[in-house]
């Protein structure tokens, strides 16, 4: 098989992808929340006359700067009849920076290419790799941003297509230096039980004292693109634009093991609706279709770490996975990931001029 034919291989799948529904999970979302709603509401006002402050140590006074190394396993696969298609960027570490005040979350993520793991180009192609994300935690509400750029990927199963010659390790993966991966992603949530701070396991710019877990119900939307317009060689190219909206409802506990220390995790089933322009063209000609499908996906966090006045640091685990078919047809589509991450941080006295208040 040659470069075209898996291309048209993967025209063809993805012009016959769509989304997965279940029904059920949307029954138990829509059945959960109201009773969800009811028992935090009731938690947090009984701890409110018994005093929240009790439950977690505001650090207004303090901003911190937070450093992670993290290592982001993600790939785009569509499987079928015939042999799948796996493709992925081309980095295995990254690395972020945050800046943490108060209610403010602002962090920066990059892939350079001197981290291990990120230098074999020349067999799997570069791969460059922009995030920056911007996220406001208030008593109950979260707001959170991302926008990401990524450009250079390869099709990790080359080995499957029996390429002749082909040896794995030491020719050259098929690549795609000209895709590209646009998104802006946003979440709107509402956490129920203020006695759970979701900034302690965040942002830290708060240390959560004694064990409380809370219901959060979430708004998911986000835009992305993919585009492979410039990719030399190809005799024809395919642009997608996707629009996606989900209900998510997270459970997260933190538990205090001693002291400092804690553990933290969380679920969130989400249940939504996507939609999707493919335009494939075939030299001067132009083809557009237009999918508009149910999606499920699962996210999963897990958090060990340890919070004390001025120095944090632990490890996070993060994961989501996506599944999309069409009813009964053998064609579909994965999409995953799965983020682990070791940070530390420091508090330091915020400036004067942040730390004024008005009488």
């Amino acid at each position: 098989m040659n470069k075209n034919d898996i291309h048209k291989q993967y025209e063809h799948r993805t012009k016959n992808v769509c989304r997965a529904f279940v029904k059920s999970v949307t029954f138990i979302l829509f059945f959960i929340l109201p009773l969800a709603f009811y028992g935090q509401e009731k938690q947090t006002i009984q701890s409110s006359e018994t005093g929240a402050n009790s439950y977690i140590q505001k650090e207004d006074t303090l901003i911190n700067f937070k450093f992670s190394f993290y290592n982001l396993d993600q790939e785009f696969s569509v499987t079928g009849e015939g042999t799948p298609i796996r493709i992925q960027p081309n980095f295995t570490l990254k690395t972020r920076f945050f800046v943490n005040y108060k209610f403010i979350s602002l962090a920066l993520a990059l892939a350079p290419g001197f981290l291990p793991g990120n230098r074999d180009s020349d067999l799997k192609g570069k791969t460059k790799s922009f995030t920056i994300n911007l996220n406001f935690y208030m008593n109950h509400w979260v707001q959170e941003s991302q926008f990401n750029r990524t450009k250079g990927f390869y099709l990790s199963n080359t080995s499957d297509y029996k390429l002749p010659g082909w040896v794995e390790g030491k020719d050259p993966y098929i690549q795609f230096p000209g895709m590209k991966l646009l998104v802006l992603r946003g979440a709107t949530s509402y956490l129920l039980n203020t006695n759970f701070s979701l900034k302690a396991v965040r942002s830290h710019t708060e240390i959560q004292k004694k064990s409380a877990g809370s219901f959060m119900p979430s708004l998911i939307y986000s835009f992305y693109s993919i585009n492979n317009d410039d990719e030399a060689g190809w005799q024809s190219h395919q642009n997608s634009n996707n629009f996606e909206g989900l209900i998510a409802l997270w459970y997260m506990h933190t538990f205090v093991v001693h002291k400092n220390w804690y553990i933290s995790g969380g679920v969130a089933p989400a249940v939504g609706y996507s939609f999707t322009k493919l335009d494939t063209y075939f030299g001067e000609d132009k083809n557009t279709e237009h999918y508009n499908e149910p999606i499920f996906r699962l996210n999963e966090q897990v958090s060990i770490g340890a919070n004390f006045k001025r120095f944090f640091t632990g490890v996070q685990l993060l994961a989501s996975q996506t599944k999309e078919s069409q009813g009964n047809n053998p064609i579909t589509q994965k999409n995953y990931y799965t983020t682990f991450q070791v940070f530390a941080g420091y508090r330091f006295n915020a400036p004067k001029f942040l730390r004024k208040t008005r009488h």
